[in-house]
């Protein structure tokens, strides 16, 4: 959340200088599409999206890629759970995000806490999750996309959370060779 402020003060404040208005989003800004595609028929709802940070799920994944994998799993939508597509009516199909640009620096944040509706409480995931010194995201952006940038990513720092869902510590973990 602080990285968030953070980027949005700078974004604001830079805005009146014509040289820098687009620094912060040159840097950190990455794209995707989100998509409704119906299977049968050929309909499809798409909004293309900008982030800044992406959250990666934490539980039932036990690494980056894991994690990756699961973000760009589509969700099939059939039986009672049909789209309705407009005049095609009800119909099966797939909900999902594409990746189309990936920025230069990428934050990622872990979906640490989560909401147990059986406990109407949040919770904290503490299952162990692996994170690799360098990844290539290649396998993730769209084959269609820009590829002019390299996709190889260096592992530069992490933000660890000690504690419970109301009370803890973080500490900075990086690496600055």
């Amino acid at each position: 959340e602080f990285s968030r402020v953070l980027i949005d003060n700078l974004e604001t404040k830079l805005k009146g200088d014509p040289e820098l208005k687009d620094s912060i989003s040159n840097i950190f800004k990455g794209q995707y599409i989100s998509f409704i595609r119906c299977k049968n028929v050929k309909y499809e709802s798409s909004k293309n999206e900008d982030f800044y940070d992406l959250t990666l799920q934490v539980k039932g994944c036990s690494n980056l890629k894991e994690s990756f994998e699961k973000y760009i799993q589509k969700e099939q939508l059939v039986g009672d759970n049909q789209y309705q597509a407009g005049e095609y009516g009800l119909q099966d199909a797939e909900m999902g995000v594409e990746f189309t640009k990936f920025p230069s620096v990428l934050h990622l944040h872990l979906g640490r806490f989560e909401y147990d509706a059986e406990t109407d409480q949040m919770m904290k995931i503490n299952d162990r999750f692996e994170f690799p010194d360098t990844i290539d995201l290649k396998p993730y952006i769209l084959p269609k996309a820009d590829h002019e940038q390299s996709l190889q990513y260096d592992l530069y720092g992490v933000l660890v959370h000690l504690g419970s869902v109301f009370s803890g510590h973080y500490y900075a973990f990086l690496r600055t060779s």
